[in-house]
């Protein structure tokens, strides 16, 4: 995997593969795919290219990128909303991979002594799993569709009112 991580070609390929992902969370998922699907489009593919375009977006490992950090922890703050909400128990697992890259930038932060491959592999192995956890909650979610039909896409919020019957509160 390490070769994969650090190949040159790595950009480009996990770009096609978060690009066919995506696409395929439009079309076959609901509403928590797509809105970890346009976190992901938002944030890493489409303020990257519009960073890249602007300033020299060389992959810094001796320091931390303060927007790549900023993006992981947008994108964390956005995906543990959705998986808590979410109807579906994967996001929680992207959640976790979005956590550990913020562990990443938080662990270079406050040590020198983390050698670059470390930082690297940490930030960027994360994204690789969770591209490859939304495809398989896609595929989870839309042969789940086709064997029972449409299901509730987020949990019902509980309310104080909710959790205890009417006749209840009456002394």
């Amino acid at each position: 995997m390490l070769s994969v991580i650090f190949s040159e070609y790595r950009p480009l390929v996990q770009d096609v593969l978060a690009l066919s992902v995506c696409l395929a969370a439009f079309i076959w998922g609901r509403g928590p795919e797509r809105a970890i699907a346009a976190t992901w489009l938002i944030l890493f593919e489409l303020v990257a290219r519009v960073y890249s375009s602007f300033f020299d977006a060389g992959t810094r490992v001796t320091q931390i990128d303060p927007l790549i950090a900023t993006q992981d922890v947008l994108a964390g703050i956005i995906l543990v909303a959705v998986a808590v909400n979410a109807n579906r128990n994967y996001p929680l697992w992207i959640a976790a991979m979005q956590v550990l890259a913020i562990t990443a930038h938080v662990a270079r932060a406050l040590t020198e002594a983390i050698t670059p491959i470390a930082y690297m592999t940490m930030a960027v192995a994360p994204g690789w799993i969770q591209l490859f956890i939304l495809a398989g909650g896609i595929f989870c979610h839309s042969r789940r569709e086709k064997k029972f039909g449409r299901y509730r896409e987020w949990r019902v919020p509980v309310r104080f009112g909710g959790l205890l019957p009417a006749n209840s509160l009456k002394a």
